[in-house]
């Protein structure tokens, strides 16, 4: 019994906070990004953020950051200055993992 009381709860909180317009941040670049277009972006911003990086590891973060806040902004008219920045730091950084291989193989390419 008390575990519906609590998941009632948790459900009555839930639906509060959606009709008070608090965004969900866990959630809010999941439901708003395409991974595919962030992968399809990645090349085209891969010749500039190489330049404007000094290691591997600050590519791919910022290679991805670059690709995930263009696909926000064209999507959806929201800036950079806009989103929640704890999100989308734990986003982006999944998301470069996620798309690791490609991101090494531009790298790469930049990199000779």
């Amino acid at each position: 019994m008390k575990l519906f009381i609590v998941m009632n709860l948790q459900e009555q909180i839930s639906r509060m906070q959606s009709m008070m317009g608090i965004i969900d941040e866990s959630r809010f670049f999941h439901r708003r990004v395409d991974l595919d277009e962030v992968k399809g972006m990645l090349k085209f911003f891969a010749q500039q953020t190489f330049y404007d990086t000094k290691s591997y590891e600050q590519f791919k973060y910022e290679l991805t950051l670059r690709a995930v806040e263009h696909e926000i902004y064209q999507k959806h008219g929201i800036g950079w200055e806009d989103l929640p920045e704890e999100p989308e730091i734990k986003f982006v950084t999944e998301v470069s993992n996620l798309f690791e291989d490609i991101i090494k193989a531009l790298y790469d390419n930049y990199d000779k």
